[in-house]
C-alpha cells in the first residue's frame, strides 16, 4: 500500500506553484485568442491542432505550431543541460525573468508582425519554467499542462477514499488549487484581451512585479520575527 509521509506544506512553495499555474493559463489563453490560435505551454494542444489541420489541408499556420514545439522542447533540453551552471538548481525563481522581459518586449509588437516571431520565443521561455519548477513541498506537478494534475487530483482522492490517509486527502486539495489557478490564469487573459489585445501579455511582468514584491516583504517579516 502506497502510503504519503505527513509533509508540512510550505506557503511559499504552494503560492510559487499557484503563481505559475496562472500564468502558464494566461500566456496559453493569449496566444490562442490573439497570436494565431496556439498554445506555449500545452503543447499537446498544438500537436492535435497540426495534425488536424493536416489532415483538413490546412497548413496555413504549420510553420508556427511546428517552431513553437521545437521551440518548447529546446528550452527543456538547454536548460536540463545548463541549470546547474546558470545556478537554476539553487536559485529557479531566475528561469522567469527571460519570460517577464520577452513579454513587456512582445506587447508592444502590433499584430501586424508575423505569429512566428512571437509565439516560438514565448514558448522557449516556458520550456525553461516548467524544467525549473516541478514540485510543492516534495509533491511532484505541472506548471505548464493539466492533464497529469488531473490525474494527480483523482489519484490522490482515491487513494484517500480507500486508505483514510490525510496525506492524500491534502495532496488533492493542492492539485485542485493549481488546476483553479489555471483555469483563472486563462479566464483573466480571456477577458483582458477582448480590451487589450496584443497588450494583454504586459499582465506577467506586471504580476511578476507584484509576486516578486510580496515575497520580499514576506522575507523581511520572517527575519525581524528571529530577530530578539
Amino acid at each position: 500500500m502506497r502510503l504519503l509521509p505527513m509533509r508540512k506544506i510550505s506557503r511559499h512553495s504552494k503560492r510559487l506553484a499557484l503563481f505559475l499555474t496562472f500564468c502558464a493559463g494566461y500566456v496559453d489563453a493569449y496566444t490562442f485568442l490573439v497570436r494565431g490560435n496556439t498554445l506555449v505551454a500545452g503543447q499537446t494542444g498544438n500537436v492535435v491542432f497540426l495534425s488536424v489541420g493536416i489532415v483538413q489541408e490546412n497548413v496555413a499556420d504549420a510553420e508556427a505550431k511546428i517552431l513553437t514545439l521545437l521551440s518548447f522542447m529546446l528550452g527543456v533540453f538547454l536548460l536540463t543541460i545548463y541549470k546547474e551552471k546558470f545556478r537554476i538548481v539553487k536559485k529557479p525563481i531566475l528561469s522567469l525573468f527571460p519570460l517577464g522581459i520577452l513579454s513587456i518586449i512582445i506587447g508592444f509588437v502590433p499584430l501586424s508582425v508575423d505569429n512566428i516571431f512571437i509565439v516560438p520565443p514565448l514558448a522557449f521561455c516556458m520550456g525553461l519554467v516548467t524544467t525549473a519548477f516541478g514540485e510543492v513541498s516534495g509533491i511532484a506537478y505541472n506548471n505548464a499542462f493539466m492533464t497529469g494534475n488531473i490525474k494527480r487530483t483523482m489519484l490522490a482522492f482515491g487513494d484517500y477514499i480507500r486508505t483514510k490517509h490525510r496525506p492524500f486527502l491534502r495532496e488533492g486539495i493542492i492539485f485542485v488549487s493549481l488546476l483553479s489557478s489555471f483555469v483563472l490564469g486563462v479566464v483573466v487573459s480571456a477577458y483582458l484581451t477582448i480590451f487589450y489585445q496584443e497588450k494583454t501579455i504586459l499582465g506577467i511582468p506586471i504580476m511578476m512585479s507584484v509576486f516578486y514584491l510580496s515575497m520580499f516583504f514576506t522575507k523581511l517579516q520572517e527575519k525581524s520575527k528571529e530577530k530578539p
